[in-house]
Formats: structure tokens, sequence, C-alpha cells
């Protein structure tokens, strides 16, 4: 379970899908999801953004507690599903190389 932080429970039922703390996690839910469950996850993130970014700026990064850090990941799925939804208008675009090409490399 991804406990997130007070003020933001009406996300807790997108954290055990998109609360991810990897990038490959992040995109792979983002390229198996359906077109209509991540312009579902866009609506709903969209509006809370500023909340977000707000209550993350409050920490450095090495501080955050558990909850602020799903949070974080949350707000980092939501820069994935954002490319889907703005510019492909498909989960994983079809006129470009293959995801399963791109090796994503995690930092140390």
């Amino acid at each position: 379970m991804h406990a997130l932080p007070p003020g933001f429970e009406d996300l807790d039922q997108l954290a055990a899908k998109w609360a991810r703390p990897t990038e490959v996690e992040r995109n792979t839910a983002r390229r198996t999801s359906s077109m209509a469950e991540l312009e579902s996850v866009y609506a709903t993130l969209l509006p809370r953004m500023p909340a977000i970014v707000a209550a993350l700026n409050q920490r450095r990064l090495p501080d955050l507690d558990p909850a602020e850090r799903s949070l974080l990941w949350m707000a980092l799925s939501f820069m994935e599903v954002a490319h889907s939804v703005e510019l492909f208008k498909e989960p994983d675009p079809s006129d470009a190389f293959p995801a399963g090409r791109y090796a994503i490399r995690e930092a140390p």
C-alpha cells in the first residue's frame, strides 16, 4: 500500500498503480494502460499538480518521508502520462522506435 500525505487522500485509488519508484515501472504502467485509463489519470492529477508541487517543495528530496515519496512518484507518473495524453494520443507511440529497444537506466 502506498499511503499518501494528509490532504491527498483523493488520490489513494491511483497510488497502487501509479506511485512507482522507478522510471522503468512508471513507463511500463503507461505503455500497458488503455488510453481511457491514461486520460482518467491525467484528468485526476492535472488539477492537483499545483498542490502536489507545493507540498513537495516544503522538504528536501532526501528528507521525504515514505508518504511524500509516494506523492513524488505520482507526480513523476503524471509526467509519463501527460506525453501520451497531450502529444501521442496513444499509450505507446506507434510511429516511434518500439519501447523494447530503449534501455532506461536508473541513476545509481
